[in-house]
């Protein structure tokens, strides 16, 4: 009798230890999460993921991700202890609007102001006039006309404090958006590069090979 309840006892022990395993497994930053928007397939680190939908991956109608800068590494938790910056990148499908690099030449050009600025890291900054939807933010471009990268940020004075300033691009079906701090501006084009390559080896043919 006291055999057959240590077998017992075993088999339960080992089926528990099983599950803890497998538990640990999937609650591990590194895991591969596998999902699917707008009929593209993504893998990425678990420790990517902005929210609980993103962690849990399969058919998605968004995700959402946390990186660092300027390796667009996942946030470690020395990054956030630290207070390091930060870009939050969010994926949808793509809308039935004006392409991103269209905006600011059909979209935001008929609210803005005359002059122009010299902006940070090579950007021209415009003011967006007052009464306009936007006249609580200015706009920065990559010359000649912001198709390679536009972003809309807070104005100093009225920003809230962490205010982030917001970038898009479209690839394929897919409409992208950055939201990032204002400082990191004078590397928008690390930001910009950073941002495409993250994304294109996330939805590689290598990336949804799981590591042996």
């Amino acid at each position: 009798m006291k055999l057959i309840i240590a077998s017992a006892l075993l088999a339960i022990a080992l089926a528990l230890g099983t599950a803890l395993l497998f538990v640990a497994r999937d609650e591990a930053p590194e895991a591969l999460v596998q999902a699917e928007l707008a009929g593209v397939k993504f893998s990425y680190a678990r420790a990517y993921a902005r929210d609980d939908s993103t962690g849990a991956g399969g058919l998605a109608d968004r995700l959402s991700f946390n990186v660092s800068f300027p390796s667009f590494a996942p946030l470690s938790a020395k990054d956030r202890a630290a207070a390091s910056p930060s870009v939050a990148m969010t994926l949808t499908p793509k809308d039935d609007g004006i392409d991103p690099p269209e905006r600011p030449a059909k979209l935001y050009a008929r609210f803005l102001s005359p002059e122009t600025l010299e902006g940070p890291g090579g950007l021209v900054q415009r003011h967006f006039e007052q009464s306009s939807p936007y006249d609580s933010e200015e706009l920065f471009i990559a010359p000649p006309d912001g198709r390679d990268f536009f972003a809309r940020c807070p104005k100093p004075e009225v920003g809230a404090p962490g205010e982030a300033c917001i970038s898009m691009f479209r690839e394929g079906g897919l409409d992208v958006e950055l939201r990032y701090p204002p400082a990191l501006l004078e590397h928008w084009d690390a930001l910009h590069d950073g941002a495409h390559a993250l994304l294109s080896k996330m939805t590689s043919t290598n990336a949804h090979k799981k590591k042996r």
